[in-house]
């Protein structure tokens, strides 16, 4: 955690300069990684060694599912919030994104498209989700508090309600499935769409189609929810 003030002291600010704090965002989700993988691997030796194994049960249909959930779910949840008021009345979004996009093109996808799921999903699912389960004893009350920790990890409401809808997603393909490389999976699709959307602007040219907007809305959710009723029954 201490790389980013080492980094900065030592090329005098350069690197947080606008297009160069995803590069060292990236950097410093690798360093970070490896410690939260340590502890997690910890957490599944010490589970094995009480019997209290997860056997990974998943296929091609589950990395489908997980993905396309995933996709639907965020970006129906996105849409339905840019219909409310809350964008107007917590604008803290706004700043983030627009960091975010004065970045290169490569350096937001190394940021949040590859090392952002990798850790997050780790820390989130592997260990605050297990280590909940465990304590609560309720799987559901575990994805739920999870969610929670992972809406309020993002720092703002808007964005916190956002990651609240896909982290229990996320947590429940993983309780499902008994793998983090789903979670990890899904996670790095729903940046990565978020990603070309931004850049794309595919919404656009729904606003002079009466209603379009709205039907598009509804129908992610209800793709996205029968993927999670999928991911339940399992």
């Amino acid at each position: 955690m201490a790389f980013p003030v080492i980094a900065a002291a030592v090329s005098g600010g350069r690197l947080l300069e606008p297009g160069t704090d995803m590069r060292l965002l990236t950097v410093e989700n690798f360093l970070l990684l490896p410690v939260f993988w340590m502890l997690y691997r910890r957490d599944e030796r010490e589970r094995r060694l009480y019997g209290y194994e997860e056997r990974a049960s998943w296929g091609l249909r589950e990395a489908v599912l997980a993905i396309a959930g995933a996709v639907c779910i965020s970006r129906g949840v996105n849409y339905f919030l840019a219909l409310t008021f809350l964008p107007q009345l917590f604008p803290g979004y706004r700043a983030v994104s627009e960091g975010i996009s004065r970045c290169g093109f490569w350096s937001q996808a190394a940021a949040v498209v590859v090392s952002a799921p990798l850790l997050e999903e780790v820390l989130m699912r592997g260990l605050v989700y297990g280590r909940l389960k465990e304590a609560l004893g309720k799987p559901r009350t575990a994805m739920a508090v999870s969610a929670l920790a992972f809406g309020m990890f993002h720092g703002n409401v808007v964005q916190g309600i956002y990651a609240f809808a896909v982290g229990l997603f996320f947590a429940r393909v993983y309780e499902a499935c008994g793998t983090l490389f789903l979670p990890v999976l899904a996670h790095a699709a729903v940046n990565a769409a978020s990603l070309l959307e931004s850049r794309a602007g595919w919404t656009k040219g729904l606003q002079g189609v009466p209603g379009a907007y709205y039907l598009l809305t509804a129908g992610f959710l209800l793709l996205g929810m029968f993927c999670w009723r999928y991911f339940e029954r399992k």
